[in-house]
């Protein structure tokens, strides 16, 4: 009798917890995108063509370590909150960077038509450019990693731009009067 009575106010308790949660992860999501938004501000701003970006987030290379560089915690976080890929607000895209699902744009680099040879990389760039007119390449980013006072923060970029061009980048911001503001890049490889 007591395990069913604990079942049913566990039950009639989830729901109370789930919509408590979901309040509790808006604030760090609409966060998120505010840091993302700045972090991309430049490619927004890009007169000439536009960047297809990825509609999931990336993942930091695994071996990166910024050190003594990093004091803050900012970086740890990142790593810790980038475990996984995750779907990207839609409201990130702009005029020098438009959104589209990962799965359209990495059909052009085929792992097996790539390792067979049936498509070179220079070709799989020529096709993307061609179906999407305009672009000068692809960019994805991480899901943002903060200090633990919150006012710093880390992205990791990744560029793609041709068979040897391309770089990513750690991007840290620092707030500023409540808006989140560029303090420095470090790249981290070039191609």
């Amino acid at each position: 009798m007591l395990k069913h009575l604990v079942a049913v106010i566990a039950l009639l308790g989830l729901p109370c917890l789930s919509v408590q949660a979901d309040t509790a992860t808006q604030p760090i999501e609409r966060e998120d995108a505010a840091v993302l938004r700045a972090s991309l501000s430049s490619q927004c701003q890009a007169k000439d063509g536009y960047v297809l970006l990825s509609s999931t987030t990336v993942t930091p290379r695994e071996n990166d370590d910024m050190g003594e560089a990093d004091e803050s915690g900012a970086f740890a976080d990142l790593k810790r909150r980038n475990g996984s890929t995750v779907s990207l607000p839609e409201s990130l895209a702009c005029k020098g960077a438009r959104q589209h699902r990962e799965q359209e744009i990495r059909r052009f680099f085929d792992e097996d038509s790539m390792s067979t040879g049936k498509v070179s990389l220079d070709e799989a760039w020529k096709k993307l450019f061609e179906a999407f007119p305009g672009a000068t390449g692809w960019t994805s980013i991480s899901l943002p990693g903060y200090s633990t006072d919150g006012d710093i923060a880390v992205v990791y970029i990744a560029r793609h731009c041709g068979s040897l061009c391309g770089q990513g980048i750690y991007v840290y911001l620092r707030r500023v009067n409540n808006q989140w503001k560029v303090l420095v890049r470090f790249p981290v490889w070039v191609s």
